[in-house]
């Protein structure tokens, strides 16, 4: 095995090639037939009693290309732990081709394996950094705002015979067609969804608005020329939709029985006011406090420098063009006809691959892991708005998957403290109901 490392662009990429001898994959060859004919059947022989040169006419092929994965798979092992590389992602391997000469023959084959490593990552000194730290209140218009909206969560619906308005909820059948032909979800079928509420565009709901139950109607949009789906944005979509039924909707009265459906089981409005505020001050007080760790890591990441590997980037551009199709099929849109290329979540993959770096590097040198106690609160704080939160933290802490997710909020937060602890702290009093405005949209802490 010779190094090739190059100096490109690309400072992180390294290259070396892997020799395959005859002599390394020949064993693996013969193991790998003896094996497979203890089991062959062939017609006119009895199994496992098929000749080794008929096993090797059929399996021959495939079990030579497997011998060659293995052994380059071991000596690319090798060479990387012979280098100290560390690599950011999986290597591209391919055979070594050098212009007309042929560098392969029966006795040896080359490949050219290219890899990134990861960087080396500097951590910057923390008291030229500057964390706003965001305060907030909340108010009495706060609390009535609130209960506004648990009012539009229990609205009452009743069906009328007039045509369709915003707000209205609406039972549609539609038919969309692209140029003449229908495509890929751009139909269905019992759609029930309330005008104006965003499952749809806002030019779809134009057509549905004043439209009566058991109408139909054939007519055109044009989709918004930044419309997720490519093969949709800007093109003239005709449909053909039908309603089924209209409905209206009506605002309960806040009485007793409105507080009851709220888990005050005396009816009192006073209690539930109470238990209102509660639940804001909690959900104002986390709001607070991950902008503030966000401004933190925010600080750490603009005050940082150093290469990217283009591996892990594609990784995470590639990770969420698929969770984001996966949110709008979850809303109703046309998922399974949306191709998300990838490219145009590379800006936003490279800061989550450069924090996630950064933030994994602070860890390490800081020993900042999160222990079981910091995790546990994590988990209490996500159970709080549920009617029963021990079941749920029983439930989520269950999966590994979601305790990794508890874990990576706890991790981030354990860096943040630390970057704080230096840094210069600004205090920035918030608005509540912008605060509120940010939690009903949601978010990531390390978005």
């Amino acid at each position: 095995m010779s190094d090739k490392t190059k100096k490109e662009s690309n400072k992180l990429k390294r290259y070396f090639d892997l020799e395959v001898l005859t002599s390394d994959t020949q064993p693996i060859i013969d193991s790998k037939i003896r094996k497979i004919s203890k089991t062959m059947k062939a017609p006119g022989f009895r199994p496992g009693k098929v000749p080794i040169e008929i096993v090797k006419q059929t399996h021959g092929i495939d079990v030579e290309s497997e011998a060659i994965n293995e052994v380059i798979n071991k000596k690319y092992s090798e060479a990387v732990k012979s280098q100290n590389y560390k690599p950011a992602g999986p290597p591209n391997i391919e055979p070594l081709s050098d212009g007309n000469n042929s560098v392969q023959s029966s006795e040896k084959l080359v490949f050219r394996a290219e890899i990134e490593v990861l960087p080396e990552i500097k951590i910057p000194d923390l008291k030229g950094l500057v964390v706003k730290k965001s305060v907030s209140e909340i108010s009495k218009e706060d609390v009535e705002k609130t209960i506004e909206r648990l009012q539009k969560q229990k609205m009452i619906y009743s069906e009328v015979e007039k045509g369709a308005k915003m707000q209205d909820r609406v039972s549609i059948d539609f038919l969309g067609k692209l140029d003449g032909k229908t495509f890929k979800g751009g139909q269905a079928q019992d759609v029930k969804y309330i005008l104006g509420s965003g499952q749809m565009i806002p030019e779809f709901d134009e057509l549905v608005v004043g439209m009566k139950k058991g109408e139909n109607k054939i007519d055109a949009i044009t989709f918004p020329s930044d419309y997720p789906a490519k093969e949709l944005s800007g093109k003239v979509v005709e449909f053909d939709i039908k309603v089924k039924n209209v409905e209206e909707g009506r605002l309960p009265d806040i009485d007793e029985n409105f507080a009851k459906e709220f888990g005050i089981e005396d009816g009192s409005l006073d209690k539930l006011e109470k238990e209102v505020e509660k639940n804001l001050n909690r959900e104002v007080e986390s709001r607070c406090s991950s902008r503030t760790n966000n401004s933190a890591l925010e600080a750490l990441l603009q005050a940082s420098a150093f290469d990217i590997p283009e591996v892990m980037v594609k990784i995470e551009s590639d990770r969420l063009a698929e969770r984001t199709k996966a949110t709008m099929k979850q809303q109703g849109m046309f998922a399974d006809e949306t191709n998300l290329p990838s490219d145009i979540f590379v800006e936003r993959a490279k800061r989550r691959v450069k924090l996630g770096l950064l933030v994994n590097k602070v860890v390490e040198m800081n020993k900042l892991s999160p222990n079981e106690e910091q995790v546990s609160q994590i988990v209490k704080e996500m159970s709080g708005v549920y009617e029963d939160p021990e079941a749920f933290k029983k439930w989520f802490l269950q999966d590994p998957q979601r305790r990794t997710q508890a874990e990576a909020i706890a991790l981030e937060r354990n860096v943040a403290s630390w970057v704080m602890s230096s840094a210069v702290i600004e205090v920035e009093k918030i608005d509540a109901a912008e605060l509120l405005s940010d939690a009903a949209k949601g978010g990531e802490v390390s978005e």
